[in-house]
C-alpha cells in the first residue's frame, strides 16, 4: 500500500507594518507580511499542524524575508501587529484526528453493543444463530441453533475452521453445516462463561 503524505502550508493572516528600514535596499519603507501555518496531511486530510512562518515583502524592493531573517527591531514589530489579532490555528487542520477519533469511538460502541447482545442471545438462543467458538490453539469456528428444546439445542457444527478471527465469516456459508450434535443449555452457558463462545450473530 503506498502511503501518499507529507505537509502543506495555508496562509492564516495578512497585514502591514510601516515605517520600518528594509535591510535589502536601506530605504525606510512599509512591509507587507503574510502568515501561513504549516500542517501534515495523508491522502490530502490535514491531520496536524506543525508550525507558523511569517514572512514579510519590502514594499520598495520586492524582496521577501522569512521573520527570522529580519533585524531583531522590525521582528518585534512584526510580534506586536500580529498579537492585536491573534492568529489561530484553523480547526479543520485537525481533521484527519477528528476522522481518527470517530472511528475508534464508533469501533468500540459496535464492540459494546455486540458483547451486550451476545450476553442476551446466550440466554434466550433462537434458531438460526451463529455462535463463533474459540476452539483452541488459535483456530475459530462456528455453529448454528437448529433447533431448541427446554433444556437443550440442536446444532450444526461448522466443519471448517480458520486461524483469522476477523475472517471468521468466510467460513460461515451452509454448505459447511452438516454434522449435528445436542448440547445442554447449562454446557452452551458454561462456553460462554469460559470464553469460547464470544460472539453470537442474529438475523
Amino acid at each position: 500500500m503506498i502511503f501518499y503524505y507529507g505537509t502543506k502550508a495555508t496562509n492564516l493572516k495578512n497585514g502591514q507594518i510601516i515605517n520600518v528600514d528594509c535591510p535589502n535596499c536601506n530605504t525606510n519603507v512599509s512591509m507587507i507580511y503574510s502568515v501561513f501555518g504549516k500542517y501534515a496531511h495523508l491522502y490530502l486530510i490535514p491531520f496536524f499542524p506543525i508550525k507558523k512562518l511569517t514572512f514579510a515583502e519590502c514594499n520598495s524592493c520586492k524582496k521577501t524575508f522569512e521573520q527570522v531573517e529580519l533585524p531583531s527591531l522590525i521582528q518585534q514589530k512584526l510580534e506586536r501587529e500580529k498579537e492585536k489579532s491573534a492568529v489561530k490555528t484553523p480547526i479543520w487542520m485537525f481533521s484527519g484526528l477528528f476522522v481518527i477519533a470517530a472511528i475508534v469511538g464508533m469501533a468500540f460502541f459496535s464492540s459494546h453493543q455486540t458483547d451486550l447482545d451476545t450476553a442476551t442471545f446466550i440466554k434466550n438462543p433462537k434458531q438460526g444463530d451463529i455462535y463463533f467458538i474459540d476452539s483452541d490453539q488459535g483456530h475459530y469456528t462456528t455453529m448454528k441453533i437448529n433447533q431448541i428444546s427446554k433444556d437443550s439445542v440442536n446444532v450444526f457444527l461448522n466443519e471448517m475452521e480458520i486461524d483469522n478471527k476477523t475472517s471468521i465469516d468466510k467460513i460461515d456459508i451452509d454448505e459447511n453445516y452438516k454434522k449435528q450434535y445436542t448440547i445442554s443449555k447449562k454446557d452452551m452457558l458454561k462456553l460462554y462463561d469460559e470464553k469460547k463462545i464470544y460472539e453470537i450473530k442474529r438475523n
